[in-house]
């Protein structure tokens, strides 16, 4: 196994393991939250293009959130025709709570090796943060 096949095999495991600790939220609902949250407010065709999902797709995952009162539409002050997406107080709540878990998650896991195994995983952090910095 190569080494890209097995940092794969280990990332989605983690992955699976952080994603039953998101208070129910779908990586999908998460992340476009936390983009609105980040960027916000933007027009639906924006969220769904730096999500990189369909309009139609990104119309449900709004309507989810906002059936959970995480997310807030307005009218564009700009355009009368479109829709503004803002994340509400109770979704800058989930967000923070689902980070906050998560880590705790990751927390536990660390404890769970030994010093040596934590300080290498510690060590390649600025190796892993550069590989996935979008800029």
């Amino acid at each position: 196994m190569s080494d890209a096949e097995r940092l794969t095999l280990v990332v989605g495991r983690l992955n699976r393991r952080l994603q039953s600790s998101t208070g129910g939220l779908s990586h999908g609902l998460l992340s476009t939250l936390a983009v609105v949250a980040t960027h916000g407010p933007l027009r639906l065709s924006d969220l769904a293009q730096l999500e990189g999902i369909s309009a139609p797709s990104m119309t449900r995952t709004v309507a989810e959130l906002e059936s959970r009162a995480f997310v807030e539409r307005r009218a564009d002050p700009d355009d009368g025709r479109a829709v503004l997406v803002e994340a509400a107080d109770a979704g800058a709540a989930a967000i923070a709570e689902a980070r906050e878990t998560r880590a705790r998650v990751i927390a536990e896991l660390l404890d769970g090796l030994d010093d040596r195994d934590t300080a290498a995983i510690l060590a390649a952090l600025p190796a892993l943060e550069r590989m996935t910095d979008p800029a």
